[in-house]
């Protein structure tokens, strides 16, 4: 069985890093986007599991 995709949608480096090496660790293939648009790009080829999406990001999509 292939290790579940998370798409993890971020834009602080610190973050990424730091969710990066838990994530792998406890065996989830993980994918970065850093704003909105690149998440709903990536969404779309990858096809995550699941989705860890920061709360605030300097370029959200438009409501």
């Amino acid at each position: 069985m292939s290790a579940p995709i998370v798409l993890l949608v971020e834009d602080e480096e610190s973050f990424i890093d730091a969710l990066l090496v838990g994530l792998k660790r406890e065996g989830f293939r993980v994918e970065v986007a850093r704003d909105g648009f690149e998440a709903l790009e990536r969404f779309d080829i990858v096809r995550p599991d699941i989705v860890l999406l920061s709360s605030w990001s300097p370029r959200r999509v438009p409501r």
